[in-house]
């Protein structure tokens, strides 16, 4: 009877144990910044050391809007779920539930071994501080990335004009520019387009979605502005970043101007931009590089990231870096501070499944390079019509 009433003991015990670790899950305080993504398990594509996103700041402090000094984002509680994996973003390794220590009722901890690498669990991004993977938007936590100071920004020389987008009240500065051979004066968002909901890097994109890098919503709301596939960047379907626009699944077709000696490169498409503005061309993008002698064409203001040239007309193209999916489907966000792509209104003729951009990179632009539509998110500009 007595070893009867010790084995009946221990069993309870262990019911209540198991109900205290797993029970309180469900009513745990568990707050989504976002609804990502159903998965309970989601890659990440960015490891988050310092080679892409300057040096790590120990605290957390509010969030800013654009042209903000502030350097890092406002955050709130969250509490990853004791039950969730967490997968890291630079290896792929997870810590499952299984090796979770538990601190308390409704909250475990999961070892890591790399400070500051970054993953995510049910949807929340989490970074590895301190020996264990924390939510980054836990007033507790340190900052996915170390933001920048956006306060040199624009060229305070400069008189800027301003646009605020109908579509979601979005403001944006603008600069005129006079091109006498064409007696054309381009006004060009002095920012790069900010247009969509955000949506995790790798998904895929539709009408009113973008990137954002490193997939922090900080980057899209300070200055960089959205990532964006060229399919979506042109406002046509997913299907044609595979194929030639001329598919009969692809109907969007360009309008060629007539008037010169090469329509495609002034074509004016709206594609993502506002109505009554185009996805700036490549006839726009060589009269800006010619005018400056390519000095405008990359901007790093001292603020911004540590060097750069004079941002003399206030364009301020910043070195947004981009996204990118690998041949074995691995994503990442890449060359951020060294490099900033742009996709132009027009297809390479010899590979449909192939677009033109302007590549800005090291004070240096260049025109006419491809890439896949597929496996690329670039910037976008937008020229007002004319």
């Amino acid at each position: 009877m007595i070893f009867r009433k010790i084995v009946v003991t221990a069993a309870v015990a262990c019911l209540v144990l198991a109900f205290t670790a797993c029970g309180d899950d469900d009513s745990s305080s568990f707050v989504e910044p976002e609804k990502e993504s159903s998965s309970s398990e989601i890659l990440s594509s960015s490891d988050g050391t310092s080679d892409g996103n300057g040096d790590k700041s120990s605290s957390s402090v509010s969030s800013s809007t654009t042209n903000s000094s502030s350097s890092a984002k406002s955050s709130s509680s969250t509490d990853a779920k004791s039950s969730s994996s967490v997968t890291s973003s630079s290896s792929g390794t997870s810590a499952g539930s299984s090796t979770g220590n538990s601190s308390s009722a409704g909250e475990s901890k999961f070892p890591c071994s790399e400070e500051g690498k970054k993953g995510r669990a049910d949807g929340v991004n989490v970074i590895c501080h301190d020996g264990y993977w924390v939510p980054v938007s836990s007033s507790s936590a340190v900052p996915t990335s170390s933001y920048f100071d956006m306060t040199e920004q624009f060229n305070e020389k400069v008189s800027y004009g301003e646009f605020t987008d109908p579509r979601d009240g979005h403001k944006y500065r603008t600069v005129d520019m006079y091109d006498e051979v064409f007696d054309i004066t381009y006004t060009i968002f002095a920012e790069n387009l900010n247009y969509g909901k955000k949506i995790l890097g790798g998904a895929v994109q539709g009408d009113s979605t973008k990137y954002c890098y490193d997939d922090d919503l900080w980057y899209c709301e300070n200055g960089w502005g959205g990532l964006y596939t060229w399919s979506n960047a042109m406002g046509f379907p997913a299907v044609c970043d595979s194929v030639s626009i001329s598919a009969e699944a692809c109907s969007q077709k360009f309008v060629y101007p007539s008037g010169h000696i090469e329509p495609a490169d002034y074509v004016q498409h709206q594609g993502a931009c506002p109505e009554g503005w185009h996805i700036m061309n490549g006839g726009e993008w060589a009269f800006l590089s010619e005018m400056s002698h390519r000095d405008v064409a990359y901007y790093m203001g001292s603020k911004v990231a540590g060097f750069g040239n004079e941002n003399l007309y206030g364009m301020s193209l910043l070195p947004t870096g981009y996204w990118e999916r690998y041949p074995n489907g691995t994503t990442v966000f890449q060359n951020i501070k060294e490099q900033t792509l742009f996709w132009l209104p027009e297809q390479n003729s010899d590979y449909p499944d192939e677009a033109k951009l302007t590549n800005v990179m090291d004070n240096q632009t260049s025109r006419g390079g491809a890439r896949k539509k597929n496996d690329y998110a670039h910037s976008v500009r937008c020229v007002k019509n004319y």
